[in-house]
């Protein structure tokens, strides 16, 4: 697996978070080193081999904020200010790939779904 893995350094890593899903779920799987775990929290879809999982031990969990916001409103106000306290506090810094005028709209879209963008994409007014 070492030699397929689409991490930057190029090394496996222990956990990744999938917000794409579909053509990108298998190179997600095979950037995993033996034990991890991949999260889908995205509704792009995709399928999964068993054999992907059971050759390398590694696992898949689904995350759905909606899910625990409708059934724990409490839990999710709770984690919803902790974030952006954190965030207030400077612990969390978002990656921006970049940032475009809103008249700039459509390059920012076509970096989107090019999928050549690593963090967020910001329009400005």
């Amino acid at each position: 697996m070492r030699g397929t893995t689409t991490t930057a350094g190029g090394e496996p890593v222990d956990c990744v978070l999938d917000a794409v899903g579909g053509d990108l779920l298998t190179p997600a799987l095979a950037a995993l080193a033996p034990h991890g775990r991949l999260v889908a929290y995205s509704s792009g879809g995709g399928t999964i081999r068993a054999y992907d999982l059971l050759v390398g031990a590694k696992s898949v969990i689904g995350f759905q904020m909606a899910l625990i916001a409708r059934g724990r409103p409490e839990l999710s106000e709770r984690w919803r200010k902790e974030l952006w306290r954190l965030f207030a506090e400077g612990a969390l810094k978002p990656v921006v790939h970049g940032e475009f005028a809103l008249q700039d709209a459509a390059a920012a879209h076509e970096a989107i779904t090019a999928r050549a963008n690593l963090g967020k994409v910001v329009l400005r007014p």
